[in-house]
């Protein structure tokens, strides 16, 4: 493989280009010297005039981002060189200017006006209160911020404003239209001289399929790209859920929807050209009797056998006069983003890391160019998902994994004719050249990551996971010298530049390598053969450990420090991590993450809207999955026993009582009490086989418990230990403890103060038993003296934290972990990890290959482990306050003795909460958090960033409006 870019390659990289254009496995970790910090600024203070922020005062044309610290401890957010690090631990330099949008919203599409001379562009938004922005394309000042008439979520439905795509100006600029995932199609007027909006109509949708189809999500039919016809009189949009080509009919009054036409499975984006529309079909072709499938929201999809991703990609023909399907051109996998340049069309396949050309003379793919990660071949996770072509002839695609643009010369048929990358902001998904300008113009979906903070009453600044900051990015085209030094910052920004990280291949493994705990090369022996790796919910770090006085703490927002003795106690004896991170916003995608070492789907597509599914430990949808497989078939393909219990099931069905009526969380906990002899055997009331999992994936199916517990918070923690550590201890009596268990813990997510479960604080409790119970066991194994045993959360959504939002507790629990600092206070260390970090050191230890681009790059967590071990086991400490305290439970107070505010927000949750203990995440964070805080803080203490304890009311309101059907 040979990779032609126009620009040398300092010393400390000279080792990684080398493994590039020679080798196709070889995988690469030098650090590059950093610049001063004067020079590189990303944030400056805005322009008086413009209010535009410069991407760094060295972005003005023909200036290239300066280099990111090395420093191993830096921590998420702006840097002191001006560069921002965000959650997975990649750096943003942008080049060119940024548009700052606002907070909480997400960028997710891009289109330019052709009336040049208003010089303005809009932008689609999602989580924003506002769907649309208007902003001029000359100076970077937000023109306006545009609500339609009644562009409102149906609370009754759960929807909410914005689309995943879809935004169009007529070919005259009279007109904009957008589609609203609510269920409509925005026409607006477009104002000759400003570029600004007014409302004209709105276009209502048809409800989507409502037939009974398996995992059924979407309320809406989810309307995505949309043009408009040549003459302006009709237009067409991609009806994603119905998998259909809706036909609108703009001339009539009310303009409205006439026809739908069949195409592939989930339509994504539709451009015309003559009579015809070409639609990209995430899902692919429609299956036939004779194929594998799995479902997503409903549509059967065509799926590998194993893993259950998709395994078609396609673009639908439309005969426009014949309203009919003409033709199916098979393209990449989740073909996105299209643009046409002459006769020929460009299609971005995201999970096919490549670019399609097709040939309109004869709708066939000529070309196809590879767009992946520039480090070894076949490594997955650029995430290509928008296109602009030049006159020049170049593409400029969007990586949105790669936080950048890859710069392509479509002149010749070079085999590799990417020429550079540009750097962006965080996650771009959609492009456009602005030829008056000479610029490229882009929507950077995360923008610069998720920095809006609150402050409490104690003067400590909370983070949040959900302050969403997405924005547009100007960047003038770069010439070749400036191109040459942009895609050096790419390579660093990304971390293709660390050698040692990349080394991955039979040629690195040293055959005479003493066995160690984490080894350097994967291959290599350890002394780890079993690793047990524990996902929890939802915590941030300062909820958990931030009174711990060795960390980097923030003791006003340890709500749960008292609460946990367990996991105080591990990090006394074990290492304390202090600055690890989720790189996800929410469980949709936490568990992908996890799982799957990235996250494209839910974070291109569904976020923050969740229309067609929530992705998750319990995901259901086949779009989700990708290429590259799963944690436990990149074990098993190295020949280990793999376990899951609950993490990637389908859901669980429970069974019933006698009587019809469902076991409460009383029923699982005296059945728990009764187990561990605490309770006469009248109290086992739950059956052993009460609980049956499933999995839609099927390379899970094998491996799943088929009755432990997944997500469900009528079920106590305790009650699943009380399942797993007998089954433990019968493995390890069999010596069959599997290589690598993946157990889910959830409890830790609670419930708010719902009737009939715990307060959050004894929610808390109850999942920190559990922890210190299974830490016990394993400890206290035959297994333990070659174990290793890692806890993480899939998010940090439910609360705040005084460094980041994503920042989690994490434990790392082994004989080999190093040694205390000092008697009673775990090694503190500081070293900035995610969880990729997490997967791989696994990865190094069982000898795993690595799945995606963010694994691979990632340093394993040598500083956390030693080569002597402690056969010391662990015994868990006694919980602190009872598990059954809470409303209606027996140490739970009386409705008489709460406030009228308790009251308030008792009967809320009770409303919010109905029917959802199974869906994690299912009720809007926002409300979750507040009576989290409020019964953490015993009622005493404002949410921060408020002045005072909230009635429940407006809160309530938002949280009929939120769409997270599967919300951890």
């Amino acid at each position: 493989m040979h990779l032609k870019f126009p620009f040398s390659i300092p010393a400390a990289h000279s080792i990684l280009f080398c493994l590039i254009v020679s080798s196709g496995l070889a995988y690469a970790q030098t650090q590059s010297s950093p610049k001063s910090s004067s020079d590189f600024n990303v944030a400056p203070a805005k322009d008086a005039a413009t209010g535009v922020t410069p991407a760094g005062k060295n972005m003005a044309p023909g200036h290239p981002p300066a280099s990111q610290s090395s420093s191993p401890d830096r921590t998420v957010g702006p840097q002191q060189d001006g560069s921002i690090v965000v959650s997975d631990n990649q750096t943003l330099t942008p080049a060119g200017r940024i548009i700052e949008l606002g907070s909480p919203v997400r960028a997710k599409a891009i289109v330019l006006n052709p009336n040049g001379a208003t010089h303005s562009g809009a932008v689609l938004l999602m989580g924003s209160p506002e769907p649309v922005i208007v902003f001029d394309t000359v100076t970077g000042k937000v023109l306006q911020r545009f609500i339609p008439t009644g562009a409102t979520g149906d609370a009754s439905k759960g929807l909410q404003t914005g689309s995943f795509t879809g935004i169009t100006y007529s070919s005259d600029g009279k007109k904009l239209l957008f589609s609203q995932d609510n269920n409509y199609v925005v026409v607006a007027n477009v104002d000759r001289e400003t570029g600004t909006l007014t409302h004209q109509q709105r276009v209502n949708l048809p409800e989507p399929p409502a037939d009974g189809r398996p995992y059924h999500n979407a309320k809406s039919i989810n309307p995505g790209g949309i043009a408009f016809s040549g003459d302006n009189k009709q237009a067409y949009v991609a009806l994603n859920v119905a998998n259909t080509l809706g036909v609108i009919d703009l001339t009539a009054s009310p303009a409205k929807l006439i026809a739908q036409i069949p195409v592939g499975n989930v339509p994504n984006s539709v451009i015309v050209r003559g009579k015809y529309a070409y639609v990209t079909n995430e899902g692919g072709r429609p299956a036939t009797s004779e194929d594998f499938t799995n479902y997503s929201d409903g549509t059967p999809i065509v799926v590998d056998r194993k893993d259950a991703f998709t395994l078609t990609g396609t673009v639908s023909v439309v005969d426009l006069t014949e309203g009919k399907e003409v033709k199916t051109i098979q393209v990449g996998l989740h073909p996105v983003g299209m643009a046409i340049s002459g006769s020929n069309l460009y299609v971005a396949n995201a999970y096919s890391d490549s670019l399609s050309v097709i040939d309109l003379h004869t709708d066939a793919v000529i070309r196809t160019i590879n767009l992946s990660v520039p480090i070894a071949r076949g490594v997955f996770g650029s995430g290509p998902n928008g296109v602009a072509v030049t006159d020049d002839g170049k593409a400029y695609v969007t990586l949105g994994q790669a936080n950048s643009v890859a710069v392509v010369n479509l002149q010749g048929r070079d085999a590799n004719p990417v020429i550079g990358y540009i750097p962006t902001a965080y996650f771009p998904t959609s492009i456009t050249y602005d030829k008056a300008q000479k610029q490229l113009v882009i929507a950077d979906d995360k923008g610069l990551g998720s920095r809006g903070n609150t402050s409490t009453k104690d003067g400590v600044i909370g983070y949040n996971t959900h302050a969403d900051t997405g924005v547009v990015n100007l960047i003038p085209e770069p010439n070749a010298s400036e191109l040459a030094r942009f895609s050096k910052q790419v390579f660093v920004n990304n971390h293709w530049d660390l050698t040692t990280n990349i080394e991955v291949g039979q040629q690195y493994i040293d055959q005479h390598a003493t066995p160690v705990a984490v080894p350097k090369h994967i291959g290599e022996p350890s002394l780890i053969k079993h690793v047990f790796l524990i996902i929890k919910e939802n915590r941030t770090y300062d909820q958990m450990l931030g009174n711990v006085a060795w960390g980097n703490g923030a003791p006003a927002l340890a709500i749960f420090g008292s609460d946990t003795p367990n996991q105080h106690a591990l990090v006394k004896r074990f290492p304390l991590l202090d600055n690890v991170y989720a790189p996800s916003r929410q469980s949709a995608d936490g568990h992908p993450w996890i799982g799957m070492s990235g996250s494209f789907y839910s974070n291109d597509i569904l976020s923050p809207d969740w229309i067609r599914s929530y992705p998750g430990g319990s995901s259901e949808d086949a779009l989700t999955y990708t290429p590259q497989g799963f944690l436990w078939t990149s074990a098993e393909a190295k020949g280990l026993s793999v376990k899951l219990y609950g993490e990637w099931s389908g859901g669980a069905t429970v069974a019933k009582k006698a009587d019809g009526s469902t076991y409460t969380w009383s029923d699982f906990y005296n059945t728990s009490l009764c187990k561990e002899g605490k309770a006469p055997a009248s109290s086992c009331v739950v059956p052993d086989d009460a609980i049956k999992v499933s999995s839609d994936i099927p390379s899970a199916a094998k491996i799943m418990d088929p009755h432990y517990p997944p997500f469900n918070l009528v079920i106590p923690d305790q009650y699943r230990m009380d399942y797993w550590i007998p089954e433990f201890k019968r493995l390890d009596a069999a010596n069959q403890v599997p290589n690598f268990t993946i157990l889910w813990l959830p409890n830790d997510h609670t419930a708010g103060t719902t009737k009939g479960q715990p307060y959050p604080a004894n929610y808390q409790a109850d999942n920190d038993l559990a922890l210190g119970r299974m830490v016990e066991a394993i400890s206290h194994s035959k297994v333990w003296a070659d174990s290793a045993i890692f806890v993480e959360e899939d998010d940090s959504q439910a609360g705040t934290d005084h460094v980041d939002g994503h920042r989690q507790p994490v434990y790392v629990i082994s004989p080999y972990t190093v040694a205390p600092q000092t008697p009673g206070q775990g090694k503190a260390i500081h070293t900035t990890y995610t969880a990729e970090n997490i997967n791989r050191t696994i990865e190094n230890i069982l000898g795993m290959q690595p799945l995606t681009q963010f694994d691979l790059v990632a340093s394993p967590m040598f500083d956390a482990f030693q080569n002597t071990p402690d056969l010391t086991p662990y015994d868990h400490l006694a919980a602190v306050i009872p598990l059954n305290e809470g409303p209606g439970l027996p140490l739970g107070k009386t409705v008489a003795d709460y406030t009228p505010l308790q009251k308030a927000w008792l009967k809320a949750t009770a409303e919010v909460m109905k029917g959802k203990y199974d869906k994690a995440d299912a009720v809007d964070p926002n409300f979750l958090n507040h009576v989290t805080w409020y019964s953490a803080t015993d009622w005493k203490r404002p949410y921060p960033g408020e002045t005072k304890l909230l009635m429940p009311g407006p809160f309530v309101k938002a949280a009929k409006k939120y769409t997270d059907d599967d919300d951890d």
